[in-house]
């Protein structure tokens, strides 16, 4: 009679033992699957600014400006990608061609993206140059 009890007891710890290592390998897996998604995210909004970096610095009206594109991808698909484009211009049509050029850009790359225009118009630059 002992030894039932005890080979019962000893195969609860086993299925215990087994749904734990089960678990912690479907914890890992979604670790690893959430990690690659941010992963991938950061790549596309790599990719989104850097399109639209060149695009300003192949511009030469606009090559001398200090204008600055920085993307936020979402981690979920679906959600429009954001595009936050700062800097200093010099005239109000300067800051226009600069919008219209990053628009234009930014939507060859995802055409789900948003602006965030933080541009100033700024007229001592307009001086300088």
């Amino acid at each position: 009679m002992q030894q039932t009890a005890t080979g019962s007891a000893g195969s609860g710890s086993a299925a215990i033992l087994v749904l734990l290592v089960i678990g912690l390998l479907v914890i890992i897996g979604i670790g690893v699957k959430l990690y690659d998604l941010k992963r991938k995210r950061e790549v596309e909004g790599v990719h989104l600014q850097a399109r639209v970096s060149d695009a300003l610095m192949r511009e030469p009206d606009l090559i001398n400006l200090a204008v600055t594109p920085t993307a936020e991808v979402p981690w979920w698909s679906g959600t429009p990608a954001r595009l936050e484009v700062t800097g200093r211009v010099p005239t109000p049509e300067m800051r226009e061609q600069v919008l219209r050029l990053v628009e234009r850009e930014a939507k060859q790359v995802r055409p789900d993206v948003t602006l965030a225009d933080r541009l100033q118009v700024d007229a001592a630059l307009h001086r300088v140059a």
